[in-house]
């Protein structure tokens, strides 16, 4: 019995070093690529701008990419939107994980998910989508802002991830399994191939689909979320029958 609990405690201690080490990793990486090569390109561009001598159409010192003024203003402009949103990533990162004191609070997940609809009605129209929703739960004990964000961004990936040829299904439905209250969001879209896939779904800046405009970060939030409060988000999926999105909270 206590040889069991021990390599519990030792399988839960390994697992928790190994998910602060991914989420290192994680922000290293969002310095390294991000942000110092952001910083980098506004560094040039602000040294061609300062250059007084310089004439409008200038060059890049040592490299082969000519530009004008304007379009080195352009490229600032883009640079530092760049930094802007790295920086939120990791304030929102940040803010899960030194929130300790997060409120919880009755939500209402029909209101919640009413009030997502209307935010994305035009989307919802293009995509001429039906969401459906089936409550056996209609209230879940949660701080509300990461509930909101949960299901916006799992409803969102629904939306945006759907096929051209066939209309959107959406489900949205909440149950009681084993004393554990789980949200399920299930659609008909492209889906996703989990046997290539799967290990990355949930980690940073993890595209898998070209054509659809995504910078792989809400999922990467939303597990994080989920799991800072002890819950667990899992995912199933067949390509061109669509995924499932699974939290149990």
């Amino acid at each position: 019995m206590l040889e069991t609990r021990k390599k519990r405690l030792q399988q839960g201690s390994r697992n928790e070093l190994t998910s602060k080490i991914e989420e290192l990793e994680a922000i290293n990486q969002m310095i390294a690529h991000n942000l110092r090569g952001a910083a980098a390109n506004i560094k040039m561009l602000a040294e061609v701008l300062i250059n007084k001598n310089i004439p409008d159409n200038c060059q890049e010192n040592g490299g082969d990419n000519i530009f004008t003024i304007s379009e080195a203003i352009g490229h600032i402009y883009e640079c530092s939107k760049s930094m802007l949103e790295t920086l939120n990533v990791m304030m929102a990162i940040a803010e899960i994980q030194l929130d300790e004191n997060v409120k919880y609070e009755e939500c209402n997940i029909e209101d919640i998910v009413c009030h997502i609809i209307e935010q994305m009605n035009g989307l919802i129209q293009q995509k001429s989508a039906v969401i459906d929703i089936d409550l056996t739960i209609t209230h879940i004990n949660y701080p509300s802002q990461y509930m909101e964000s949960i299901l916006y961004n799992i409803i969102r990936n629904a939306i945006k991830y759907s096929k051209e040829t066939v209309p959107l299904k959406v489900l949205i439905s909440t149950y009681d399994k084993d004393g554990k209250v789980v949200l399920s969001v299930k659609d008909n879209g492209v889906g996703l191939d989990l046997k290539l896939y799967g290990r990355r779904i949930f980690k940073l800046y993890q595209v898998f689909h070209s054509g659809y405009e995504s910078k792989g970060v809400g999922l990467y939030i939303v597990k994080k979320q989920i799991e800072s409060l002890g819950g667990r988000i899992n995912v199933k999926s067949t390509v061109n029958e669509g995924c499932e999105f699974i939290v149990v909270f």
